[in-house]
């Protein structure tokens, strides 16, 4: 409880610095709704559910900060059953600007992913390094870093191999309106055997794909393709829509 009270703070405190960005700053709440295939519920035992989350972020010449606090299940009480419980997630990511090779930042890669519910809770770590690579409006920010985790599974905490990834966005006009596609992806590689015993590879996918459309400076709607492999508890390909709506401050 004391965790989950400290991270919701951290969230609150981020969110409230915001508008002293030096250079960009962006915050949002939005409503959602996780639908996951039937072959995924069918596999996995999996519950489709809605959550609500508060999502920000700002950057400058020394880097950039983005964060998102979500609470899963809001309607339900603390003690459910079967992904019927109440659940609180939270991820902050830091990159900050150590040098810069011609046109391409050396960044400090930063990252804190936790999820908890009832009777469980499971935190994921990084440190290493990014960049960011801009194509014209494209843009690609990867990294790479040592994964430190720890649950409440019985394995306890410590060293699980190493995580890459990248975060995507791409904003494009059509039809006079404004859209922007997005993807987060997370590749976790060389795991200990006894963080991943019940998956069937020591390597793992994790990620989102999304097209948002901007319908005016305040509200934005989108879909998102969710999938996971040998991740979320499942050694099985799992996948999911998710449908939001999002006002931005």
């Amino acid at each position: 409880m004391k965790a989950r009270k400290l991270l919701l703070a951290l969230s609150l405190i981020s969110g409230s610095t915001l508008a002293h960005a030096d250079n960009w700053s962006f915050a949002n709440v939005s409503a959602n709704y996780l639908d996951w295939s039937s072959r995924t519920t069918e596999q996995s035992g999996k519950k489709d559910f809605g959550y609500l989350e508060a999502e920000g972020g700002m950057g400058g010449n020394w880097g950039d900060v983005y964060g998102f606090f979500d609470l899963e299940n809001p309607g339900k009480s603390g003690d459910g059953l079967n992904g019927y419980d109440r659940r609180y997630t939270t991820k902050a990511i830091g990159r900050f600007n150590l040098t810069q090779v011609g046109n391409v930042p050396v960044q400090l890669y930063a990252h804190v992913y936790d999820t908890r519910g009832n009777n469980f809770f499971s935190q994921n770590r990084v440190l290493g390094l990014s960049t960011e690579l801009k194509y014209g409006d494209l843009t690609i920010k990867p990294f790479i870093g040592a994964h430190n985790e720890l649950d409440s599974f019985g394995i306890g905490s410590g060293y699980n191999g190493w995580m890459a990834g990248y975060v995507l966005l791409y904003p494009f006009s059509a039809f006079g309106q404004s859209f922007l596609v997005t993807q987060w992806h997370e590749t976790e590689f060389a795991r200990k055997h006894e963080f991943v015993a019940n998956y069937k590879h020591n390597t793992g996918e994790n990620g989102a794909i999304a097209l948002w459309w901007n319908v005016n400076k305040r509200f934005t709607t989108g879909v998102q393709y969710r999938y996971a492999d040998q991740k979320l508890g499942s050694s099985e390909y799992q996948n999911a829509v998710i449908y939001s709506a999002k006002y931005n401050f």
